[in-house]
């Protein structure tokens, strides 16, 4: 039997995080290495368990998620991450998307919705699920890739 996948949630709101972290424990191919809630301990926990994903809250104060993302995949090659967005900052996840992070899910997304998406980027796939409240006009109509690409020089 195979091992399961281990991810590791950076999250400074432990609450939001806690239905997916229980969710978590009753998958046989997923498992919580770590739930830590702050950008410096992600360093440690990615070091000491070394995830096959992280999934991170991209409302993560004192560290910009962008950097964050940057600086574990030039520690961890391969490493594979999920953003957490809410619908006002799906601007800033796309920058994320674009540095190398393979995935965004809205936090108001079900618990449901965020384990496909987990289970999609640790097939290899990208996952890409918000949809923002309001799209700009000059975006509107567009696949969510490439609203993305679209919303960059915004």
């Amino acid at each position: 039997m195979r091992k399961p996948d281990r991810i590791v949630i950076v999250d400074s709101n432990p609450d939001s995080s806690a239905d997916f972290c229980a969710e978590l424990e009753t998958q046989p191919d997923l498992t919580l290495a770590a739930a830590v809630t702050c950008a410096s301990c992600s360093f440690a926990a990615v070091s000491k368990h070394k995830p096959d994903l992280v999934l991170i809250s991209l409302s993560l104060p004192g560290h910009r998620v962008l950097e964050l993302v940057k600086d574990l995949l030039v520690l961890h090659a391969g490493l594979k991450f999920l953003i957490v967005a809410s619908n006002d900052s799906v601007l800033e996840a796309s920058r994320v998307l674009r540095a190398g992070a393979h995935g965004c899910v809205l936090s108001s997304s079900s618990t449901a919705t965020k384990l496909e998406a987990v289970r999609q980027i640790l097939a290899g796939q990208h996952s890409f699920r918000p949809e923002p409240a309001h799209r700009p006009p000059a975006v509107s109509g567009l696949s969510p890739l490439h609203w993305m690409n679209a919303t960059a020089s915004l």
